[in-house]
């Protein structure tokens, strides 16, 4: 065995113990797309005889396709990895299922990244328990002035109401807009004020009297005139949304939370804050905004974020990763350094679930993300493969620490 070759050997039995570190995985990852293929086989192949003499356990029967996007997670030559992978996929899935007979686990970007690209999600509807919970939706409920109450979700698309000089209209599923109707342009509106509130396992987007456009995840409700005023442009948070704010330079935009106040111009921006958010945060993508809280103020810029600390102080985190901070209005989940509870309220949320904990709660921080349309099932049991202990109980999920 020349020395690449031994390298490697040594390297994939690190890997497998799960004992090999970060730059170690690397090395192997770059070794598997250069070394030849039959000295690739020589090595592979005792490790697969081996899982031939052991009963396949049937909860690692996705292991195998799961364990070969591990070949895929490196940030250079993705495409020799590419080509390398298709040549010898049946040379992947023999290891996939050597590695399921150890048993290992490994970090949620291992699991997460490209799963969902490589599985469509019918595919994994197919594969979910029975009485399985379903992923969260296009969900929500608009409460006019008036009292009059519009369930958006089951709610044909087209013109849903005239309202304060305004014309109300679903324009897709998921999307709602307030529009000054053509024939009534330049005609005096009167302002009176909206809700939309989004459940648990809801949400929905909206396009403002303004023309700017917010985004609801889940649990969350936005109050807002039917027509804004002269002097400013204000709504009322509760939860998170995304907003991208039209630009007006004469009449600013304010965005009032639970616990914290944002004034724009034109701007694009995530505000998180639940009545019980233990860290209420505002992240810029985009312009400049001020953030506002009691007597503090703190200015943002793109990239930077503010986040309210436990003591009622506006703290600034710089260089925010935006991809993770956005992830859920560009449908996944998304993690950084993310702690088990802020993770499962996360999925609390768009699951409609109820989460309990038994014994100390793990202190293990998880990263990576994955599809926010696949079954509660599916989802728990990729997470189980970072050595989170569950069971489901119908709309309930216990984790075991």
């Amino acid at each position: 065995m020349n020395r690449p070759s031994l390298r490697f050997s040594i390297l994939l039995h690190r890997y497998l113990d799960k004992t090999a570190t970060a730059l170690e995985l690397q090395e192997l990852m770059d070794l598997l797309t250069t070394l030849p293929e039959e000295e690739v086989a020589c090595i592979l192949e005792p490790i697969y005889q081996e899982t031939k003499e052991s009963q396949l356990p049937a909860e690692h029967l996705r292991s195998e396709e799961l364990l070969q996007n591990i070949f895929q997670q490196t940030t250079q030559h993705q495409q020799r990895k590419r080509t390398y992978i298709q040549r010898n996929k049946t040379w992947m899935l023999r290891m996939a299922a050597a590695a399921a007979i150890v048993g290992l686990t490994f970090s949620l970007n291992y699991i997460f990244n490209h799963y969902q690209s490589h599985t469509p999600t019918k595919e994994l509807a197919q594969k979910s328990l029975p009485n399985d919970v379903a992923p969260g939706g296009n969900k929500a409920t608009l409460t006019l002035a008036n009292g009059q109450v519009i369930v958006l979700d089951t709610t044909k698309n087209g013109i849903l109401a005239h309202h304060g000089g305004m014309e109300i209209k679903k324009i897709a599923d998921g999307k709602l807009a307030f529009r000054i109707p053509a024939n009534t342009k330049g005609q005096q509106a009167f302002t009176e004020t909206n809700t939309i509130s989004t459940p648990r396992g809801g949400q929905y987007q909206i396009t403002l009297p303004d023309g700017s456009q917010v985004w609801l995840n889940a649990e969350t409700t936005l109050i807002f005139p039917s027509q804004f005023d002269k002097q400013e442009r204000k709504v009322v948070l509760n939860g998170e949304a995304y907003f991208e704010i039209a630009k007006h330079v004469k009449k600013p935009f304010k965005v009032i939370s639970n616990h914290m106040e944002v004034h724009v111009l034109g701007t694009h921006f995530n505000l998180t804050d639940y009545e019980d958010e233990r860290k209420p945060k505002t992240t810029l993508v985009d312009g400049s905004v001020r953030i506002k809280s009691g007597k503090q103020a703190q200015l943002l810029k793109p990239g930077e974020q503010a986040v309210l600390t436990a003591d009622k102080q506006i703290k600034l985190v710089k260089n925010v990763d935006i991809e993770t901070e956005i992830a859920w209005k560009n449908g996944l989940f998304q993690f950084k350094d993310a702690g088990i509870e802020q993770v499962m309220n996360n999925i609390a949320r768009w699951y409609n679930i109820e989460v309990s904990y038994t014994g100390k709660i793990n202190k293990k921080l998880l990263n990576g993300k994955i599809s926010r349309d696949v079954n509660l099932s599916e989802l728990m049991s990729m997470l189980a493969y970072t050595g989170v202990h569950y069971e489901i109980q119908g709309r309930k999920v216990i984790i075991k620490n």
